[in-house]
């Protein structure tokens, strides 16, 4: 092996210039510095060039960083320009947010505030027109009402043209003829003279009794005859009394054309019938729309001898107009309790009389049973003559403190005593709706007298006498109208007059102003200002003084009434 093989110096030597075996010239540059040569000089060249190409590079990169950052910056800050944006955008939307939920809330509110508003206007105008149509139908009603009343009454009228009264009437000299003593044929010929007229009259559509205040109606009261001979009389009047059922029986047209103010009554006052005669009248009054029932005096010694008490019942029970019932001097048993008592509990009953109808424990029965009714409706009772005992004493006490409707309560002629008088003036001191109480001989003295007063009139002080009972008006000796008692319907003048009574009584000896210190000062304007009107002067005989008299007690004292004044003010 050649050991020059690899050398290229010896190479380009051993072919100098030439072509050398394999195929490649060798270019003598002229140089042989063996520092290198041109191989040399080339690299220093190069390296040079590459140097500054490389710093030239670097330059130019570190410029385009440069640029790149500055860039970078710009964007930089543009971004930040943007958050900035951002920031404000988002405060310009949530203060649009929150403008826009105000807005929205106020609206919503102005809306709900427009609909509450059309919403009552609309419910009011539809309240208005449903008044006005209710207002009208009633109108068309009431016409129409009016009109079949009117139509009814006229068919009536044109059905009894052709009626005429079929009952023989004879005159008092026939009757005698026929063996009546004479007083019997005056008291037979004048009954039939009156049912006779009182039938043609309901025939014609006609009450018998015109009107008297707000009622009309038809009243039927006849003689009493002796027992004796009463079977035939009766059998004389039954045909007259068939007339006067029938007449009954069809009069209902003529009820309904009474106006509304005008009440309708049926009284049946000491007539006597046979068991056939009053099995008609029942069957013409049931259903009969009367407000107004009475039946007086209709047994005698304990006989019916008219309407008896269950005939009585049937009908009120099949009147739902009835507002007030009168049985008096009718006997009543223990039996008819519960169906009174059912009758005032299911009708609108406001007035009813029992007076003189039950014997010894049965007065005390049928009060109590009255007094326990659940809203008890009536404003007019009437127990007279009832042997009503102090057995009810406490219950009836305990109901006039609960203020019930009763206005005015009759128990004249009982068995009451001076123990009941005072839980009744117990009861009387809370009572403000009971306007008249008739105690009238009973067994009060003097001490139930004096409950009864201090309950109406309390004179111990101005203050009491203020907060006495004003409304009741009792009465308790006969017809003596007592000087403490509550005399007029104005609560406020019987209030004055008392006052002024105790006034009056002081001025005697110039007291009234050392009694000021009892009363609320505020009551002594009103106090001035009744004594100012007089009127209370010449009330009471001579137990009253002058009314200047009394003014001039105050004033002439007035250094004496300043000091409770200005406790006052």
């Amino acid at each position: 092996m050649n050991d020059n093989k690899g050398s290229p110096s010896k190479k380009r030597k051993a072919n100098d210039g030439r072509v050398t075996a394999d195929g490649t010239h060798d270019v003598n540059t002229g140089n042989n510095n063996d520092g290198g040569g041109f191989l040399s000089s080339f690299s220093e060249r190069c390296n040079d060039a590459s140097s500054a190409a490389c710093d030239e590079n670097n330059t130019s990169q570190l410029d385009r960083m440069e640029v790149i950052m500055m860039r970078m910056e710009e964007k930089l800050a543009t971004v930040s320009s943007l958050e900035s944006r951002c920031e404000q955008l988002e405060a310009t939307c949530c203060s649009l947010e929150n403008m826009l939920e105000s807005t929205s809330q106020s609206t919503k509110e102005h809306i709900d505030r427009k609909f509450d508003s059309l919403y009552i206007h609309q419910d009011q105008k539809c309240s208005s027109l449903e008044n006005k149509l209710d207002t009208k139908v009633d109108s068309v009603h009431v016409k129409l009402d009016k009109s079949l009343k009117f139509h009814e009454y006229n068919e009536m009228l044109i059905k009894n043209q052709q009626w005429e009264y079929s009952a023989a009437v004879s005159t008092t000299d026939e009757l005698i003829d026929n063996g009546y003593n004479d007083d019997e044929a005056d008291y037979l010929a004048e009954d039939v003279r009156d049912l006779k007229v009182m039938t043609i009259k309901m025939r014609q559509g006609e009450f018998s009794n015109g009107r008297s205040g707000d009622e009309k109606g038809v009243h039927v009261g006849m003689y009493d005859y002796d027992t004796q001979g009463r079977d035939a009389l009766n059998n004389v009047l039954l045909p007259h009394w068939k007339e006067f059922a029938a007449a009954l029986q069809q009069f209902t047209p003529a009820i309904n054309m009474l106006p509304d103010e005008c009440e309708s009554s049926f009284r049946f006052h000491n007539v006597q019938l046979n068991h056939d005669a009053m099995l008609l009248i029942k069957e013409a009054l049931v259903g009969k729309p009367f407000q107004n029932l009475s039946f007086l005096d209709n047994n005698d010694d304990d006989v019916p001898r008219g309407m008896s008490v269950d005939a009585i019942l049937d009908l009120v029970e099949s009147n739902k107009h009835l507002r007030q019932l009168e049985i008096g001097m009718n006997r009543i048993g223990r039996d008819h309790i519960e169906r009174l008592c059912s009758a005032v509990r299911t009708h609108a009953l406001v007035e009813l009389d029992l007076s003189d109808c039950f014997e010894p424990g049965i007065g005390d029965a049928m009060l109590a049973s009255l007094l326990i009714i659940d809203g008890l409706k009536l404003e007019k009772l009437y127990m007279c003559s009832n042997n009503i005992t102090s057995g009810v004493s406490t219950l009836l006490s305990d109901f006039l403190a609960s203020n019930p409707r009763l206005k005015v309560l009759d128990l004249e002629e009982n068995q009451m005593k001076d123990s009941d008088a005072t839980l009744i003036a117990n009861a009387l001191r809370t009572n403000t709706t009971l306007r008249s109480l008739d105690l009238t001989d009973n067994g009060i003295t003097k001490i139930g007298v004096e409950s009864l007063r201090l309950a109406l009139c309390d004179e111990s002080s101005l203050n009491s006498v203020a907060d006495s009972n004003h409304r009741c008006d009792v009465r308790l000796i006969g017809s003596l109208t007592l000087c403490w008692n509550n005399s007029s319907q104005d609560m406020g003048e019987n209030r004055g007059r008392k006052i002024y009574r105790l006034l009056s009584s002081r001025n005697k000896t110039m007291s009234n102003v050392q009694h000021f210190g009892d009363i609320d000062v505020k009551l002594l304007p009103n106090m001035l200002e009744t004594v100012q009107k007089q009127k209370y002067s010449n009330d009471g005989g001579n137990d009253n003084v002058k009314a200047s008299s009394i003014v001039y007690e105050i004033m002439r004292f007035w250094d004496q009434v300043t000091p409770f004044i200005r406790q006052v003010s």
